[in-house]
């Protein structure tokens, strides 16, 4: 599942943005700058993931007898 992009989530950050008390000529503009700002980090977050789904170890400590990971 790939991460939401901004205009995904513009409509989302400019509703919370607009409910919390944030009105003005720059309002949208910073709504923009949240959502792209948040679609970056998810980006990151997932391709994170996908790369290290474990806990990286040495190689001796997989291949040793009686050691455990």
């Amino acid at each position: 599942m790939p991460a939401p992009n901004k205009s995904q989530l513009q409509p989302l950050v400019g509703a919370l943005t607009l409910d919390n008390g944030l009105h003005g000529h720059d309002a949208p503009a910073l709504a923009g700058a949240i959502a792209e700002i948040i679609a970056y980090a998810l980006a990151l977050l997932l391709t994170q993931a996908k790369v290290a789904p474990g806990i990286a170890c040495s190689p001796g400590a997989t291949t040793a007898p009686g050691k455990l990971i």
